[in-house]
């Protein structure tokens, strides 16, 4: 009996996944799955920002992974060293931050958030708290893309037509291969389906994943004109770029709060356009799916991809005599003082007269800019309010900054400005 209870402690769950590749080109064409993986690869979506920056910087067969500018921000923001409510409450809820659908994803077989929710000492609470049984119908199986789109297996899916189309002339051509994936192996695929396009293919081959980045259009949002921040940005004359701003705790607060919202709240903030490696095709594909049909109920679905209403405005937290921070280019943040221009300058090595200073004002849908560029590129203030420097003596080549942004093996640490944080 203790040597059965050792081995089920020891045993190590996994959930499996049949891939079809193409013998010739050596990748995958498409995959099989069923409930358990299909749960498993939704959960990515319900995970927070902060959550995710913790899991890719882990060691896995891949290394860590840079996200942008999500891990210089991050860490900036664990060095604040700030008294009160702010550092004793505020500030682990935003770098540890709560799972929404804690109660779907405790059932997985694997549960790749690794954030522990708060001991209640209630016992009414625990008997009243919730286990769903994961996201999807039991008996559902799907079809799954390289680059992780989700397609019911109904009979309007056609693997022929595919096989057609691709030219491939017969089942010779083809090869099935079960990959068994441990929670290990599923961090893998979460790294993977932030940076690259080909996602079960980089898996199947354990190859680094070449980082993919479309071109970066800016997105759109209805005027709100009780969202709007006004900062003083410091631009370098002689290229254009935004090296760090100033602005009030209004829009500090709207920055730690994009740490919270989970990767697929910030996909519909961001109308599916997140520009993260095989993310928006996930993300559309199950907004495509039948809420009816398919999961275990709308609120299944709606944990998934349903966008909060956008309300930075709130000063909660913030302690008043925090009044101004200043931001860098890729998004270390720390207080603002009168000397933090002179120290600042002298870390990017520039001289004062290279250098213009520039009032703007931003409303939602400069925020969601930012937001949309901190996922993919460490030049955030530059590319995401690039529409308000047209005064900049030299354009900004966007496309550019955007190919060199992230990087698998990669840290932010060696940015400029990334002890900025700590040095004040």
């Amino acid at each position: 009996m203790a040597m059965a209870m050792a081995m089920a402690i020891t045993e190590e769950e996994e959930v499996s996944l049949k891939v079809v590749v193409n013998k010739e080109t050596n990748k995958v064409l498409f995959a099989e799955a069923k409930k358990d993986f299909v749960d498993v690869l939704f959960s990515f979506l319900t995970v927070p920002l902060a959550t995710i920056v913790r899991l890719v910087e882990n060691e896995s067969t891949m290394g860590p992974v840079t996200i942008g500018s999500l891990n210089s921000f991050y860490h900036s923001v664990a060095a604040l060293d700030f008294n009160g409510l702010w550092g004793q409450i505020f500030k682990p809820a935003l770098l540890r931050p709560q799972n929404k659908a804690q109660e779907f994803c405790n059932s997985l077989k694997i549960n790749i958030d690794n954030t522990h929710p708060p001991i209640t000492f209630c016992p009414e609470l625990v008997i009243l708290r919730r286990l769903e049984d994961g996201f999807v119908n039991d008996a559902e199986t799907f079809v799954i893309t390289d680059d992780l789109m989700v397609i019911p297996n109904t009979v309007d899916y056609s693997v022929l037509a595919q096989m057609q189309a691709l030219g491939i002339k017969g089942p010779t051509s083809l090869k099935e291969i079960t990959m068994n994936f441990t929670k290990k192996k599923v961090l893998d695929l979460l790294k993977c389906s932030l940076v690259s396009e080909s996602c079960l293919t980089d898996l199947l081959l354990e190859k680094k994943p070449r980082i993919y980045r479309p071109p970066f259009f800016m997105g759109s949002a209805e005027k709100n004109s009780s969202i709007t921040f006004k900062l003083k940005l410091v631009i370098r004359k002689s290229d254009g770029k935004v090296l760090y701003a100033h602005g009030d705790k209004y829009f500090a607060n709207m920055l730690f709060s994009l740490l919270a919202h989970p990767l697929g709240e910030v996909a519909g903030m961001l109308g599916g356009d997140t520009c993260l490696g095989c993310i928006d095709g996930l993300y559309n594909s199950i907004a495509d799916l039948n809420e009816n049909l398919y999961f275990k109920s709308k609120e299944a679905k709606s944990m998934l991809v349903d966008a909060p209403t956008f309300t930075p405005r709130s000063n909660q937290g913030v302690e008043e005599e925090l009044s101004m921070f200043a931001v860098t280019d890729d998004l270390v943040i720390a207080p603002s003082y009168p000397t933090s221009d002179i120290y600042l300058i002298s870390r990017f090595n520039v001289s004062f007269l290279d250098v213009k200073e520039k009032m703007v004002t931003i409303g939602l849908a400069e925020c969601f800019n930012i937001l949309k560029a901190a996922l993919t590129s460490t030049s955030v203030l530059t590319i995401g309010l690039a529409h308000l420097l047209s005064e900049a003596a030299t354009s900004v080549d966007v496309s550019s900054l955007l190919d060199a942004s992230s990087d698998v093996e990669s840290s932010s640490d060696d940015s400029l400005c990334s002890s900025y944080a700590t040095s004040l």
